[in-house]
């Protein structure tokens, strides 16, 4: 009885305080990045970013009540441009890595997102790389656009599998984000994230998110050890084996 009390009152918390609190962070912040993307300073922009997105990561996730566990920072490469992978369990992923990685970075997503009222246009203001695999001349338009964003310290955020896992299980990598890590020689900070499928998996959209400890975990750095198809092979196995080895 107690446990479903409390799942009762963590539901109603849900709707009372933190989707208000969801919706009008969403629409406060994207709207602020959107207008000092497009009108203020240029030295503003990367600064201010990094800033309010940190913010609206970090609001999502304690208004969720959600604990979080960080392991490994000191394996974040900083003042350096590098690829970040990690392991995709849900939604609830972009607020963690956002909120949690303090690191300034671009993200790949999917381009249907863009459509997203307030975050789209925010997304395309902050330079986020929207990933159109319709025909092969938009891929290539992505991997161009994602090879012109990683400059001056400016990190790239994937999630090598594509698309949110159905089962929580680590899925198949694609080797996009290995290919521009090989074309530019940039290491490659593989990231586990665990806890965020049993918060809200894919099957659940839009249902109340349940209470469940959040964690990430940071591996060392996987540099490159050559260059073409070899290093590629050998920069996503590895990959996978550093998250796979902090999965849950």
């Amino acid at each position: 009885i107690i446990f479903f009390m409390i799942k009762f009152i963590y539901r109603l918390y849900q709707v009372l305080v933190l989707l208000p609190v969801l919706i009008l962070s969403t629409a406060i912040i994207c709207s602020s990045i959107t207008i000092i993307c497009t009108i203020g300073p240029r030295r503003w922009r990367i600064p201010f970013v990094n800033v309010m997105s940190h913010l609206w990561g970090r609001i999502i996730i304690c208004c969720s009540l959600l604990p979080v566990t960080i392991k490994g920072r000191e394996n974040l490469i900083k003042g350096e441009s590098c690829i970040i992978v990690a392991n995709h369990e849900s939604c609830y992923d972009i607020f963690l890595l956002i909120g949690y990685l303090d690191m300034t970075m671009r993200w790949m997503m999917k381009a249907s997102l863009m459509r997203i009222p307030f975050l789209g246009r925010a997304c395309h203001a902050a330079g986020f790389i929207p990933v159109d695999t319709s025909t092969p001349h938009k891929v290539q338009e992505t991997y161009e656009h994602a090879l012109a964003t990683i400059t001056d310290g400016v990190s790239l955020m994937v999630f090598p599998e594509g698309r949110r896992s159905w089962d929580g299980k680590l899925g198949k990598f694609r080797r996009g984000a290995f290919m521009i890590a090989d074309k530019l020689q940039l290491p490659i900070i593989p990231v586990t994230i665990d806890g965020t499928y049993e918060v809200m998996s894919r099957k659940r959209d839009f249902h109340f998110a349940n209470w469940h400890r959040l964690s990430i975990t940071i591996h060392k750095p996987i540099y490159h050890c050559g260059e073409g198809h070899e290093n590629i092979e050998y920069l996503m196995t590895e990959s996978r084996k550093a998250i796979q080895s902090a999965a849950e």
